[in-house]
């Protein structure tokens, strides 16, 4: 196997060579690495043979592509062969929805229209849609017919606030998780009848201990005219099988390393950062203004999920793609900002469609798609073998992996917690050494450790007798050669 691995990059190497990305080490410093998604193809509207004019959003259902533009109007159905299932612009009501306007009052039932939708969701229960023109969430059902609207959401927050939800998902029952323009209170979740219950993932405002005395000094004038400390405003959801939600939001004073959270059913955000360095996109970055390279931290306005864990996240400012696997650590790198077909200028939203990774680009209106090279693909596998117990399987994958990039640090641990699980312990600190994990290097060593102990347990015990025994032996012989009496005491 190992054979065909080398056979393989030996093949796509004038590819890889022509894509090389980057990554960090432990030591934060950037080094080469080989990518881990390619370029595969594009689509856009004149592959599709229709009109697009602003896309905004992009969601993978039974393998098919829902597509919301936000300049038409309109949402889009890709096939698997990203070719042109459907388009849908006007919505007819549903008999419910018809009933539930009846009683109140309402006689005139036109087919439902969208105004510069932002986002768009597709669950068992239905298709939603938030329709931020219009200041609502509209659910369809499968066959495209208007089920409801919500527009109302009963919190003082909108008292002087229009509601306009621009991104949104749904979990197993039916609340819905809304993120709204302008609200830093946190995501916004709905019942399944949309009722507000409550602000979720909220994250805290947290102030220096100066900052708190030298406000305690101010008087109300002055504080009124200092900059407004607001909590992070989100920028995309997606809920995964198990109800926790995978968060995006923009980069603020003092939080730049917490933009990616993943939000359990309670509001507690429990994304594990056990990474060299916390997941946040690019971890050197210019900060101010400057006319020659791009600054600031990284801008993520989405994230999508894969099987066993991994996630990708796209940063909009310097259109990248970063995949983590579920402990937090940085896997891979890729993109390229550009006009050509092979990269994206203004990345919107991503999504997984199989193994592969659609990057929906709003300026050049064009899906691009990306696959796993064969070194993305040994580390997704190696990941995945790991996470269902197959450990000898999982270490095969990572030696090959140290093959198409000998610097790859991440492959070094999963060999380390390989040979500790199979108490090689020598090994498993060798792997740990090279792959610079502190936490499992010492567990490997406490284990080493006690392995010596006890396979050495008589040899030692033995010396311990033979010198206790020795000493008692001259501490007599000094006594009687002083003339002295040892007494012995019941």
């Amino acid at each position: 196997m190992r054979l065909m691995m080398i056979f393989s990059l030996l093949l796509t190497l004038p590819i890889q060579l022509a894509t090389v990305r980057y990554n960090y080490s432990y030591y934060g410093d950037v080094i080469h690495s080989a990518p881990g998604m390619n370029y595969a193809t594009h689509f856009n509207a004149n592959t599709l043979g229709t009109t697009l004019s602003s896309p905004e959003d992009i969601v993978v259902y039974e393998g098919v592509i829902y597509m919301i533009d936000s300049g038409t109007n309109r949402l889009y159905l890709i096939d698997d062969e990203f070719q042109i299932q459907a388009i849908h612009q006007e919505f007819p009501l549903h008999q419910s929805y018809i009933d539930k306007l009846t009683a109140q009052g309402v006689s005139e039932f036109p087919n439902l229209t969208l105004s510069a939708p932002f986002g768009v969701e597709v669950h068992e229960s239905g298709i939603y849609i938030a329709d931020s023109g219009n200041g609502r969430i509209v659910k369809l059902n499968h066959h495209f017919e208007v089920l409801d609207t919500f527009s109302q959401v009963d919190d003082p927050t909108f008292d002087e606030l229009r509601f306009e939800p621009r991104k949104l998902t749904v979990d197993g029952s039916e609340r819905i998780y809304v993120v709204a323009r302008n609200v830093y209170e946190g995501i916004i979740e709905l019942s399944s009848d949309g009722t507000f219950n409550r602000f979720t993932g909220v994250n805290p405002v947290s102030l220096t201990p100066i900052e708190v005395f030298r406000r305690s000094l101010m008087t109300e004038e002055q504080l009124s005219q200092l900059q407004l400390y607001l909590p992070t405003e989100y920028t995309n959801v997606q809920m995964d099988e198990k109800n926790f939600i995978y968060a995006t939001s923009k980069p603020a004073s003092g939080n730049a390393e917490n933009i990616i959270q993943l939000i359990n059913p309670k509001g507690v955000d429990v994304l594990k950062r056990n990474g060299y360095h916390p997941p946040m996109g690019d971890i050197h970055y210019i900060q101010g203004s400057n006319n020659y390279v791009i600054t600031g931290a990284s801008t993520l306005v989405d994230i999508a999920y894969t099987d066993h864990g991994i996630f990708t996240v796209l940063d909009q400012k310097r259109s990248r793609l970063f995949t983590y696997d579920s402990e937090g650590n940085l896997l891979y790198i890729n993109g390229d900002e550009g006009a050509q077909s092979d990269k994206f200028a203004e990345g919107v939203a991503i999504a997984y469609f199989n193994d592969d990774l659609l990057v929906l680009d709003r300026r050049s209106r064009t899906i691009v798609v990306y696959q796993l090279t064969p070194f993305g693909e040994a580390v997704n596998q190696a990941i995945a073998f790991h996470s269902i117990g197959e450990f000898e399987k999982a270490a095969e994958l990572w030696e090959e992996v140290l093959v198409l990039n000998t610097n790859y640090e991440i492959a070094y641990n999963g060999l380390g917690k390989y040979y500790l699980r199979m108490g090689d312990y020598q090994k498993a600190l060798e792997y740990f050494n090279l792959g610079h994990d502190k936490y499992y290097y010492s567990r490997a060593y406490k284990s080493y450790r006690n392995e010596i102990l006890k396979k050495n347990f008589g040899y030692i015990f033995g010396g311990i007798v033979l010198a206790f025994g020795a000493w008692a032996y001259f501490k007599i012989r000094k006594t009687k050669a002083k003339g002295g009496t040892i007494l012995y005491e019941d």
